[in-house]
């Protein structure tokens, strides 16, 4: 009797285990689908919100891979002048056309809504190693074209997006920097989320903000959801630590995507803009 239970005990852990090496495989393999959420756009799609916003032109910038970039960039209102930049990337599952409502919250900047890979109509995939590769890319084209004062630019990032930012702010000479729902790394997001799985060994997108923010000399404005269930506040205030430059934030009563309708965000978005703009 002792042996047979003994052989069922060793049989269970033995499924147990493989489910487990399973699941650990599964999450590995299929992470790109968990992380990212691409929302392509058509041309006719793409023809249409820049007849609804004729204040807006689109960009098709190319990086070094030849992969074509969408961006929506507002024109300049006074061609005769070189004006500010603010650079917007989205979240994981953001096509970013519809910040074009929120153009004048930015003033006294030109606006440029950067679509991720595989965004809009942006080419291929989006990854941390690219998503990074690209801003670097961005910037640089960006800050030469006509119109833009290369000395005074200021980068903003929503959700994953705030890695992003948070990574060019650290490469690249910035004004400041505006960080929407941002963490100090995905792993430490994605522990809290799968505390029973090694997420440090399975993780190919890191974006371990916490480390570029140690570099960073500029000024940084958080806006915080108190009731984020996708980024807890807690990461948010744990990237902060880490930020060497001018820290300010505000926790507003929201969740991770209603956070973007709250009226008192949008006034400290306009009010840190026009604070960090010459």
């Amino acid at each position: 009797m002792g042996n047979v239970l003994l052989k069922y005990l060793r049989n269970l852990a033995i499924a147990a285990l493989s489910l487990y090496i399973l699941l650990c495989v599964l999450m590995y393999v299929f992470q790109d689908r968990l992380l990212f959420h691409p929302q392509p756009k058509s041309l006719a799609e793409t023809a249409a919100f820049l007849e609804q916003h004729p204040d807006f032109d689109t960009l098709c910038l190319v990086m070094d891979d030849k992969t074509r970039i969408s961006v929506f960039l507002s024109k300049n209102g006074s061609p005769s002048a070189k004006q500010p930049l603010v650079i917007y990337f989205g979240g994981n599952a953001e096509e970013v056309s519809h910040l074009a409502a929120y153009k004048d919250e930015f003033a006294p900047c030109m606006l440029a809504l950067v679509n991720n890979r595989g965004f809009g109509r942006s080419s291929g995939s989006p990854s941390e190693k690219s998503m990074f590769s690209d801003a670097l890319t961005i910037f640089d084209q960006l800050k030469l074209l006509p119109g833009i004062d290369p000395e005074n630019i200021i980068i903003v990032g929503r959700s994953i997006g705030t890695g992003v930012a948070t990574y060019l702010s650290s490469k690249r000479p910035v004004a400041a920097t505006i960080l929407i729902t941002p963490y100090e790394s995905m792993t430490a997001v994605a522990k809290e989320k799968y505390p029973f799985v090694p997420i440090h060994l399975l993780l190919r997108h890191p974006f371990a903000s916490e480390v570029y923010a140690e570099t960073i000399h500029t000024p940084v404005l958080a806006l915080i959801a108190k009731h984020d269930a996708v980024i807890p506040a807690p990461h948010a205030y744990s990237l902060l630590k880490h930020w060497k430059g001018e820290s300010s934030f505000l926790e507003v009563e929201a969740d991770h995507n209603s956070i973007m309708h709250d009226e008192a965000v949008w006034n400290k978005i306009g009010e840190f803009t026009g604070s960090h703009t010459k």
